[in-house]
C-alpha cells in the first residue's frame, strides 16, 4: 500500500480522535465553581498518561483543580508553557439550538458551552504536547509544560494558585490558547474591579430623619468619579483605559431607609498603569466626600486586580508564531501582532516570564454566548500551528 495512503489514513484517525475528545471535554460540566473540573482534569491526564506524559492534579477544593503535565527532552533548552483554563461561564437561561453540553456537530461547527472559551484551545494544546511526547528526544530541546487552570472565569484563581504554590517554573515562552480567531495577540488589558460600599442607618421611610440614607451618601462619590484620572500614555496595540460602573445595589424595600448601598467599578488598564495609584485616587475621593459630610462612611473591597500584558513585538516567539500563521495560509493582516481588550491567565502567569502570546481557535465574540460554537476545521488547524511554533522554538 502506498505510503501516502497510509499517512492519509493515520491523519484521518488522528483528526477523528481529536474531534471526539473535544466532544467529550465539552460534555463535562465545568461551569466555574458549580461544575466539576476534576472530571475534565482526570480525562486530560488519562489521555496524556497513555503517552507516558507525567501529569499532576493539584486540588483546590472538591470541584476545582489545576493540572500540570510535563514532557522533557532531557537536553538543555527553553521551558515553554502551554496554558488554558478548564472552567466555563454558566449556560444562561435562554434556550440553545442544541444542548449546551451535547457537543453536537452541525455544518462543520461544534456547539456547546466552552467550545470557544476555551476547551477547543485547551484540547488543541494537549494534542500539540502529545505530538512532542512521541518525537525522538534528540529532535528537540528543553521542556514543554501544559498548565490547565481552574476558575479563570471568576478571577484567574487557578493561575494564582499555580504561581503562589510554585506549581510552575519560570518559563522562556508562554502560549495561552484563549479564542482569538486564530489571530496573534501579544498584548491585552489588565483589570481592576472594586466594590465601594456606603454604610448608613436604617429607619422607617416615614421618619427619614431617624436614619442615614446609604444611597444618598454614595451619590457624591459616584458623581466625583470623573475626578479619577485613568489616562495613560497610548499603547500601540491597545485602546485607551476605561472605567465603568457595572453594578449598583441598595435598599431592601420601599418603606425602609437603606442602611447599605454599593457600586462595583470595572477598570481596564494599560501596561504602564499602576493599580495602587488608581486605588489611591479613589480612596482620596472617598476621603474628600467623607470630610464634607460626617455621616458618610465608605468602605472599599478589591474584587480583582490583574495587570495588563505586553510582549515585545520583535521577540523570537512572536516572529515564529507569525511565520507559522503565514505558512498555514493566514493573511498578513490575520498574522500581524494585535491587542485584546479582555484579560487572560497571562496577567497572573507573567510573574514567571514575559514572552507571551495569546493564540487560539474560535471567534471571541461567540464566547459566553447562547449557541457558542467552534468551527471544527479551525480547531484541527490550530494543532498544526502550535506544532509548527514549538518545533521552531524548541529546535
Amino acid at each position: 500500500m502506498p505510503v501516502e495512503e497510509l499517512m492519509s489514513r493515520d491523519q484521518r484517525s488522528e483528526i477523528e480522535e481529536c474531534v471526539q475528545f473535544l466532544q467529550e471535554a465539552v460534555r463535562c460540566d465545568t461551569v466555574s465553581k458549580v461544575g466539576d473540573e476534576h472530571v475534565l482534569a482526570r480525562m486530560l491526564a488519562a489521555r496524556m498518561e497513555q503517552e507516558g506524559i507525567s501529569c499532576t492534579i493539584h486540588t483546590l477544593d472538591d470541584k476545582r483543580a489545576n493540572l500540570i503535565a510535563r514532557v522533557s527532552s532531557g537536553r538543555p533548552g527553553p521551558c515553554v508553557v502551554l496554558s488554558g483554563h478548564m472552567d466555563t461561564v454558566p449556560v444562561g437561561s435562554v434556550a440553545w439550538q442544541h444542548g449546551p453540553f451535547d457537543a453536537v456537530i452541525e455544518d462543520g461547527k461544534m456547539y456547546g458551552r466552552g467550545t470557544v472559551d476555551m476547551k477547543s484551545g485547551l484540547v488543541a494544546l494537549m494534542y500539540a504536547l502529545i505530538r512532542f511526547a512521541r518525537r525522538p528526544r534528540d529532535s528537540w530541546s528543553g521542556e514543554l509544560i501544559l498548565a490547565a487552570t481552574s476558575t479563570e472565569e471568576t478571577g484567574a484563581e487557578g493561575a494564582k494558585a499555580m504561581v503562589a504554590n510554585q506549581q510552575l517554573p519560570e518559563f522562556d515562552a508562554l502560549i495561552i490558547a484563549e479564542p482569538t480567531d486564530t489571530r496573534l495577540v501579544i498584548a491585552h488589558k489588565g483589570a481592576l474591579w472594586t466594590r465601594v460600599c456606603s454604610c448608613g442607618k436604617a429607619s422607617h421611610s416615614s421618619m427619614p430623619e431617624m436614619g442615614i440614607n446609604a444611597i444618598n451618601k454614595l451619590f457624591p462619590f459616584y458623581a466625583g468619579l470623573s475626578e479619577v484620572d485613568i489616562s495613560s500614555d497610548p499603547h500601540e496595540l491597545l485602546s485607551p483605559p476605561t472605567m465603568a460602573v457595572t453594578l449598583i445595589n441598595g435598599g431592601k424595600q420601599a418603606n425602609v431607609i437603606p442602611d447599605r448601598c454599593e457600586i462595583t467599578l470595572d477598570m481596564r488598564t494599560l501596561p504602564d498603569q499602576n493599580h495602587s495609584s488608581l486605588m489611591g485616587q479613589m480612596r482620596a475621593l472617598a476621603g474628600r466626600v467623607s470630610a464634607a459630610d460626617k455621616d458618610t462612611n465608605l468602605e472599599f473591597e478589591t474584587l480583582l486586580d490583574v495587570p495588563a500584558v505586553s510582549t515585545d513585538p520583535g521577540s523570537d516567539l512572536v516572529s515564529i508564531a507569525r511565520q507559522a500563521l503565514l505558512s498555514a495560509g493566514a493573511s498578513s493582516d490575520d498574522a500581524r501582532p494585535r491587542g485584546a481588550q479582555y484579560f487572560t491567565d497571562a496577567s497572573v502567569l507573567q510573574a514567571l516570564g514575559k514572552n507571551i502570546i495569546v493564540l487560539g481557535p474560535g471567534d471571541p465574540k461567540l464566547a459566553h454566548q447562547v449557541n457558542e460554537h467552534v468551527h471544527v476545521n479551525d480547531y484541527i488547524a490550530v494543532i498544526d500551528i502550535y506544532d509548527e511554533i514549538l518545533k521552531k522554538y524548541m529546535a
